[in-house]
């Protein structure tokens, strides 16, 4: 016995509101906007479908969500103006040539999506002006010596340029320097067979010491172990896994 629910034949204009929210992406990163669509659509001959809402629902996800994932979270009520002047317009469904469809959309964000939000652009906020005090205040240290007066004015009896001059040389050297190099020995490191890769990086660091600091590897108790890495190849693994195996 064969059952025949599904709806066939022509269908008259249908009206429906699908009361449970969607989830649709914004231009904030990880943070989606909850939409509720009203919908008025109408299938043609021939269409033959057991829930042609689920036809509808997936349309309307398909054309709203390059519409809100170009809008700023904060900004729900301009992406919901903005989604409802597409959606507004009647279109056909994908794949029916023969069908009509219209909508609205009502967009909102949860408390939580909300604080996320607000939270997200804070950082932003506070990231874009680190990068600007970078770039354009702690090159210069004089700059970084006026800023400090500017927000507390009361220092000026007291405070010596010259721990400005090496804060500032400190910063610009290191992000010159200091961060590239290591950035390299780490990409060494990962690049050579992997267990020699860490050994070499090492030998490389404490021959440079031990010719132009030797002071510095005896002060750090590095003696012994760039003594022994430098002069015996053969033993050098062993001796670098024993200081390992040490330090754990």
């Amino acid at each position: 016995m064969r059952f025949r629910f599904r709806r066939k034949g022509p269908l008259a204009l249908t009206e429906h509101v699908f009361i449970e929210p969607r989830s649709l992406p914004s231009a904030t990163k990880g943070i989606s906007f909850k939409a509720v669509f009203s919908a008025r659509w109408i299938l043609a001959d021939g269409v033959d479908h057991y829930t042609p809402e689920s036809i509808v629902i997936t349309e309307l996800m398909r054309i709203a969500t390059p519409v809100t994932e170009c809008w700023d979270a904060l900004d729900s009520k301009g992406a919901e103006d903005a989604l409802n002047a597409t959606l507004g317009h009647v279109r056909q469904i994908h794949g029916l040539p023969d069908s009509e469809l219209s909508a609205r959309a009502q967009l909102t964000l949860s408390a939580k999506a909300r604080a996320d939000a607000e939270q997200y652009h804070e950082d932003r906020t506070r990231l874009a002006r680190l990068r600007y005090l970078k770039e354009q205040l702690y090159s210069d240290p004089e700059m970084v010596l006026l800023e400090h007066l500017e927000r507390r004015p009361g220092d000026i009896e007291t405070l010596d340029i010259k721990d400005f001059q090496r804060l500032s040389r400190s910063l610009r050297v290191g992000g010159s320097w200091w961060y590239p190099l290591l950035d390299c020995l780490e990409a060494l490191s990962k690049e050579l067979p992997k267990q020699h890769g860490d050994l070499i990086a090492m030998k490389l660091l404490l021959k440079a010491f031990k010719d132009t600091l030797p002071d510095l590897i005896d002060r750090h108790g590095l003696r012994d172990l760039a003594d022994q890495l430098l002069k015996d190849p053969e033993s050098s693994h062993g001796s670098l896994q024993k200081a390992t195996d040490s330090d754990k």
